[in-house]
């Protein structure tokens, strides 16, 4: 996947405000799961609108840097890493394939 350019992210935000973007910097230091996990659904649907607002897509919201941040913080807390040669990962994606078939 290639990154998005950095400028992709300037200007004026309409929908995203600096409370924001102060949330996803505190959440860096956060331990509870389960609140980033319910802050960061309602955060994006903020990121959703600005995405539409300046025609842009999937990419750029995955990649937005309160995403990226909040997809940090959740892989540490989660005890995750790397999906590529992690063990771990695997363990979790068979173990939740299986439990899929039940």
């Amino acid at each position: 996947m290639e990154i998005i350019d950095q400028k992709e992210y300037e200007g004026v935000d309409k929908h995203l405000t600096p409370h924001d973007y102060n949330m996803a910097f505190n959440t860096q230091n956060a331990c509870n799961l389960s609140g980033i996990s319910k802050w960061f659904a309602t955060v994006l649907d903020k990121i959703w609108d600005e995405a539409r607002e300046r025609k842009r897509g999937t990419d750029w919201v995955n990649q937005h840097p309160i995403c990226r941040l909040m997809a940090e913080q959740v892989s540490h807390l989660s005890g995750g890493g790397s999906c590529s040669g992690s063990t771990t990962y695997h363990f979790t994606y068979n173990y939740c394939l299986e439990r899929s078939k039940l």
